[in-house]
């Protein structure tokens, strides 16, 4: 009896240690399988984030050189526009101050300015001459002589302390005025000139 109760005892004991270990092998196999579900995940991710890490010091560096090339163009093109400009103003602005200070150019511009802006059923009444203050003593044979008619019409002349050369006409009539100074005539001569200096320069 006692070697029965033995060998129900070892069997008992064989049969839990067996089932013991396939249920430990089999946590085992599962436990090493979540282990490498979970190494594979982190890799992925790792991969994911590597590759995005990637992309975006790839987009950073293609934004940097567009925006490199951009602010290189404006440069370019502002630093062609102040060479045109400072070209423009060392070869113009002496010879249009000079012809400025010229009396009679300026004469001449005031009589081709008159005859050319004279409204429609022109009395003189409706027009004004601004001159620069200190064209006052220079000009008085000029306004008896070749704007006489005009004076005499009603034009009236007066001259403006304020206004540094060239002159202005006023249309008192229809409220607006016409301006001949240095620098509108240097505005004028820029916006013609600086097509052929682009040209010449660049």
């Amino acid at each position: 009896m006692e070697n029965k109760l033995q060998a129900l005892t070892d069997k008992l004991y064989q049969d839990g240690l067996s089932k013991g270990k396939e249920e430990g092998e089999r946590l085992l196999q599962e436990a090493k399988a979540q282990a490498s579900r979970i190494v594979e995940s982190a890799q992925e991710q790792a991969k994911e984030i590597v590759e995005k890490a990637r992309k975006e010091a790839e987009d950073l560096k293609n934004n940097t050189l567009t925006e490199i090339k951009i602010t290189s163009r404006q440069m370019i093109s502002t630093l062609k526009e102040e060479v045109e400009n400072h070209l423009m103003r060392r070869s113009l602005a002496p010879a249009l101050h000079s012809a400025m200070e010229q009396v009679e150019f300026v004469q001449l511009v005031i009589v081709k300015a008159m005859e050319c802006f004279k409204p429609a059923g022109y009395n003189g009444l409706s027009l004004e001459l601004l001159l620069p203050e200190d064209y006052r003593n220079r000009f008085d044979k000029f306004l008896e002589g070749q704007l006489g008619a005009d004076l005499e019409a009603g034009l009236e002349v007066k001259f403006d302390g304020d206004l540094k050369g060239g002159f202005k006409i006023v249309n008192k009539a229809e409220g607006y005025q016409l301006s001949f100074t240095e620098e509108d005539f240097m505005a004028l001569f820029e916006e013609y000139a600086r097509p052929r200096i682009k040209q010449l320069l660049f």
